[in-house]
This record gives structure tokens, sequence and C-alpha cells, in this order.
């Protein structure tokens, strides 16, 4: 793995998702999160691509590139920004968006609340929500939860980059 092109383009990509919740600030008062979650998604995918242009560099560079030398670079570029990501998002929420958790719970209360479903199915789901919202205060589960946000798109940007760029 060429870790210069890692750090490199895996910085790139995570300053930008980063960078990029300071110009969505406020789009979380959406009652549902639906236009945040969409938008943050795609602001991802197009950091991500970063990923595609860091093989892309490897490959131009030496000519010939197989699968799996493309795919771990892919990797590598792709878990700098993932680290990149939780560390900016355990900097950003307490800071910029404290009120984030309990603004998230209300709307996935009222989502389950519009459910045509028995007043005791939304209490346990309301209970569960919950839980889960306490469980998200603890900094390990936190990481661990933010980390899963990025990384499988990051992994499935790399395979289909990998596909494109291999070159025998």
């Amino acid at each position: 793995m060429n870790r210069k092109i890692a750090l490199k383009y895996g910085l790139i990509s995570g300053g930008l998702i980063v960078s990029s919740w300071f110009i969505t600030l406020g789009m979380e008062d959406d009652p549902n999160f639906g236009m945040a979650e969409i938008l943050g998604y795609a602001i991802m995918i197009v950091a991500l691509s970063a990923v595609f242009l860091g093989i892309k560099k490897i490959r131009d560079e030496k000519g010939a590139l197989s699968f799996k030398e493309a795919f771990f670079n892919g990797l590598g570029i792709t878990l700098v920004a993932s680290v990149i990501y939780v560390i900016g998002w355990l900097i950003y929420m307490p800071n910029f968006a404290p009120d984030f958790v309990d603004k998230y719970r209300a709307s996935q209360v009222e989502l389950i609340q519009q459910k045509d479903i028995a007043d005791e199915a939304k209490e346990k789901e309301i209970n569960e929500m919950d839980e889960w919202m306490e469980s998200y205060k603890k900094p390990h589960v936190m990481i661990a939860m933010t980390f899963t946000e990025i990384f499988p798109v990051g992994v499935l940007i790399t395979l289909i980059s990998s596909l494109i760029l291999k070159r025998k």
C-alpha cells in the first residue's frame, strides 16, 4: 500500500466531508432529517471519489495495477477518510450540534407515531430508540456507529474503482 497516497487522498476526502457539515449546519431542523441525510450521503460519495483518484494516480505512476493492489490502496484511503470523519464528528457534534441527538430522537419518535401500528408497538419502538440514544452517549459506541456510516460506502467505492482501474 502506498501510505503517502492513502494519507493524502484520505485527508482530502475526510476533510471535504467534515467541512461540508459547516455548509449544511442548520439542515437538521428538517423534522425528519430526510434532506440532510440524502445530502450527507451525496457529499460523502463525492468526497470519496478521492479513492478513485488515488488509485488512478498509483496506476498512472506504475503503468500497471492489479485488482488486489488497487483494492488495498483504496482501502487505505477509505480508512484514513473514515478516521478523519470520526474525529471530525467527535469534535463537531458537541461544539456545533450539541442538541443533535435530541433532535434526531424527536424526528424518529414522530415517524414512529405516524405508523399505522398498535400503541404498544409504538411504545416498544420508542423505548428501543431511547435505549439506542442512551448507548450512543458512550464514546466507544458513538465512534463505532460513526465509523460504520462511512466505511462501507468507502469499501463499495474502493471495489468499483479497483474493478475499473485495474490494468495488467
